[in-house]
């Protein structure tokens, strides 16, 4: 018969086993998970700075026109 040390035994190796069978399957993940948020970031700083762009043609265009100044 198992007492309760041998269960805590099985149980902390099995434990181990798993956990180090997801990191090994987790790990490529992770990579792509970097990967899509550096992208991520890219793509917002890059539409960011176009939106700034844009805005200021606006404004300039609108000056320029003699629009009133646009509320926000």
């Amino acid at each position: 018969m198992l007492t309760k040390g041998d269960l805590q035994a099985i149980k902390q190796v099995v434990k181990n086993e798993v956990d180090e069978s997801l990191d090994i399957k987790l790990k490529p993940i992770r990579k792509d998970m970097r990967k899509i948020k550096k992208d991520v970031k890219t793509l917002i700083d890059h539409f960011d700075k176009r939106d700034v762009r844009i805005q200021k043609r606006v404004k300039k265009i609108e000056e320029h026109l003699d629009f009133p100044p646009q509320q926000n």
